[in-house]
């Protein structure tokens, strides 16, 4: 694969150029040794593509936890990536005021500190989203997903102006385009301000990519009459969308100057010869970890010919037979070990894959299952992930597991004839031996 520079290292993992240079320098994980590789080209760091996704899948696999402690500590540098990434305001309703870092799939069983489970709330929020499946006025988890990949995809597009600020103001205007009609579908309350929440925030940053895109224009227009175009705009633009700045915007002034925006970045881009990419329909990306679109590239733009051109049978990719296209495994959405969360393979790698190759293999502690006990709680072992590594699975003892038979329901799950939940174990079939003990000691002083 081909070697990409620091800023598109950084637009492929989704992550802040700072970030990136961190991850080079530290162990993430306290007690690891594992650092993002790069490599030295004339001086300047470049990063291999499947280095990138390697890396990407361990953050996202559990972190060790503390001696003193339930739960993993998040770095400093990964706590305040995700609140630059959400714009040092809630993910759902803009708020800038207290702003915690939420983990998506609960950090409890999942042991996940990656960047990529990690959304900044108000305290308001985090509280609703945290109370799950109590009262319908709640926030579930689909919508935590939408919103943080709506963030993600921002962050991309927005990274470009490193590399390419014409470019990026283009990706920048298509986003806007798409939540301006995605507010338009019918959308829940939480649905509906997440996105206006980023709507409002990709508006507000547009003048700064008008600046970006004028002044690298000023260099390449000589050579280039697409980013003429676009700089002669560039101001226009800008002006457009200067009101956006100011905070707490309602839902209508926002789609009011997305409209406008949008129609007037028509006009400047009908002198284009450019139309959405037909692969990612504009995205640039591909797959759930944001691979960069393998007909534009990542451009999100193609030109005319080449949209009418398009043939998905020249494409080599396939869903990938691993995971058969989800990119995720197990129950928790873990990264395929084979696709790495692209989805898709080469028609080589496809054909040339071994099921006996891959070191996983079902749990030993839930066969695979990823779950135990009648109510399904996460598999201690596997922590709903369902597979294990060949190591971890012959290291596997019954003894280290924190967990014994219930002895209120005798490891049943269940008590009385109509098979209610025990009121001890609640249906898990399991308790920690701490609480075994103590209720035998409860009960035994009885006796």
């Amino acid at each position: 694969m081909a070697l990409l520079s620091k800023a598109e290292a950084a637009q492929r993992l989704g992550y802040s150029i700072e970030l990136v240079d961190w991850l080079v320098e530290n162990n993430a994980k306290p007690g690891e040794g594992r650092r993002l590789r790069s490599v030295d080209v004339g001086g300047t760091a470049h990063f291999n593509e499947e280095e990138l996704d390697r890396f990407s899948t361990y953050l996202s696999q559990p972190w060790p936890v503390p001696p003193r402690g339930r739960r993993p500590h998040i770095p400093v540098p990964i706590r305040e990536d995700v609140r630059a990434e959400s714009h040092y305001s809630c993910a759902i309703c803009g708020s800038m005021d207290n702003g915690e870092v939420a983990h998506i799939e609960a950090v409890a069983t999942t042991l996940n500190n990656s960047p990529d489970n990690l959304l900044l709330l108000c305290p308001n929020h985090h509280r609703k989203y945290d109370l799950g499946h109590a009262p319908a006025s709640n926030i579930d988890i689909e919508v935590i997903h939408a919103a943080k990949r709506m963030k993600r995809e921002s962050r991309k597009r927005m990274l470009r102006y490193e590399t390419n600020a014409c470019g990026a103001l283009r990706g920048i205007l298509a986003l806007v385009k798409k939540f301006e009609t995605g507010l338009r579908a019918e959308l829940s309350d939480h649905e509906r301000q997440a996105m206006d929440t980023e709507l409002g925030s990709l508006l507000a940053a547009v003048p700064k990519i008008c600046e970006a895109a004028e002044e690298s224009a000023k260099k390449d227009m000589g050579t280039d009459a697409a980013v003429a175009v676009v700089a002669q705009a560039a101001p226009r633009l800008s002006r457009l969308a200067a009101p956006a700045a100011a905070r707490r915007r309602s839902e209508a002034q926002n789609r009011s100057t997305a409209r406008s925006l949008v129609e007037q970045a028509a006009d400047v881009f009908v002198d284009i010869d450019e139309v959405d990419c037909p692969r990612c329909n504009g995205r640039g990306t591909t797959g759930l970890v944001g691979d960069f679109c393998a007909y534009c590239h990542g451009s999100c733009v193609v030109s005319t010919a080449n949209a009418e051109a398009y043939n998905e049978e020249d494409i080599d990719e396939v869903d990938c037979p691993r995971c058969n296209g989800r990119g995720t495994t197990g129950l928790v959405g873990d990264f395929c070990t084979y696709c790495h969360g692209s989805c898709v393979v080469s028609t080589a790698k496809a054909e040339a894959y071994d099921e006996e190759d891959i070191d996983e293999v079902d749990c030993p502690r839930c066969n695979g299952r990823g779950t135990t006990g009648l109510v399904n709680d996460f598999c201690a072992y596997c922590h709903g992930n369902c597979l294990v590594s060949t190591e971890k699975a012959e290291a596997y003892d019954e003894e280290d597991i924190d967990e014994v038979d219930c002895p209120h329901s005798n490891g049943n799950g269940t008590r009385g004839l109509r098979g209610d939940f025990c009121a001890l174990c609640k249906g898990s079939c399991a308790v920690s031996k701490d609480k075994a003990l103590a209720y035998r000691k409860k009960y035994s002083r009885r006796d």
